[in-house]
């Protein structure tokens, strides 16, 4: 079975490692990698905050009410 050889190389040279191979950032200026940090960490804390408060919710939401009655707490009964 032979290698199916791209154009953009040339026979008898070492293939070029690619980019995330070597570790490099996926896309974008070397500039942004701090903005982009930065925006993924946001993302992060949203998501975490919403799962805290959905989780806050249904526990709320489960727990037993108290009966209400016609007469308020702090009126004695006669």
């Amino acid at each position: 079975m032979s290698e199916v050889v791209p154009d953009s190389e040339i026979a008898g040279t070492q293939r070029r490692k690619h980019r995330h191979d070597l570790g490099h950032e996926d896309h974008g200026a070397i500039v942004t990698v701090g903005t982009t940090r930065a925006i993924q960490v946001m993302l992060g804390l949203w998501i975490a905050l919403t799962l805290a408060l959905v989780v806050y919710a249904l526990a709320d939401a489960s727990r037993q009410k108290p009966e209400l009655s016609d007469t308020p707490a702090n009126v004695e009964a006669r």
